[in-house]
């Protein structure tokens, strides 16, 4: 499972996309569909989320979170995976998997474990 790069191909699969209410996520809506990116050997499933942008957020374009994407009118999350479970439970797992991925880091960085020497061989 990996969160997806905004193409102008993919944004256009999301404008075609049928939108569902998301009632068990954050977002507005929701929608999964099949598509093979430019260079992949095969399609594969995506699943996004779609979030409506503010009336601030559409006078300023900028992003804070790598795995979110903008058009105009609205944010976008999208995954890719091989998984067959739910769209709310595809993103629980997600947001799981990137939680467990900043606790590693900040172990390797904050706890100096990267600085440790190497014991000589014995």
């Amino acid at each position: 499972m990996i969160s997806a790069r905004k193409t102008a191909r993919l944004v256009e699969q999301l404008r075609q996309a049928e939108w569902q209410p998301s009632k068990k996520t954050d977002a507005g809506r929701e929608c999964e569909f099949r598509y093979q990116p430019d260079g992949w050997k095969q399609e594969y499933r995506f699943v996004a989320l779609r979030y409506e942008k503010e009336r601030e957020e559409l006078e300023t374009e900028e992003s804070e979170q790598y795995q979110l994407f903008e058009t105009s009118q609205y944010k976008y999350r999208v995954f890719v995976t091989d998984l067959t479970e739910p769209i709310h439970f595809v993103v629980w797992f997600y947001n799981q998997r990137g939680g467990a991925e900043n606790l590693i880091k900040e172990a390797n960085n904050d706890a100096g474990w990267r600085r440790i020497p190497r014991l000589a061989s014995m």
